[in-house]
């Protein structure tokens, strides 16, 4: 997988300051952090026995540089990505 440009890691960094994503780690209390290069992409299903994800939720990673505890953001409120994901490729809920 190739890198993401510093230009578009930035982009996430500046837009998470913007909305006050300033906190320090919630497990150590570090101010230091990552931006972790790739999407996270969560699944969404309506009901917890469904077999077709309904949505994707890519997101952005970002690691305290201490614990390594995790925390998420998706990137579609940040302005990132459209507001509705296609579903995963062969994964078209039944008729």
């Amino acid at each position: 997988m190739d890198a993401w440009t510093e230009e578009f890691r930035a982009d996430i960094v500046k837009r998470l300051q913007e909305r006050g994503v300033n906190r320090p780690c919630g497990r150590c209390g570090s101010e230091k952090f990552t931006l972790v290069d790739g999407y996270a992409v969560f699944g969404l299903v309506l009901q917890l026995e469904s077999e077709h994800v309904e949505r994707l939720l890519p997101s952005a990673c970002i690691a305290c540089s201490r614990c390594g505890h995790v925390t998420f953001h998706t990137l579609a409120p940040l302005g990132l990505l459209p507001e509705n994901q296609p579903l995963p490729p062969g994964n078209n809920p039944p008729a």
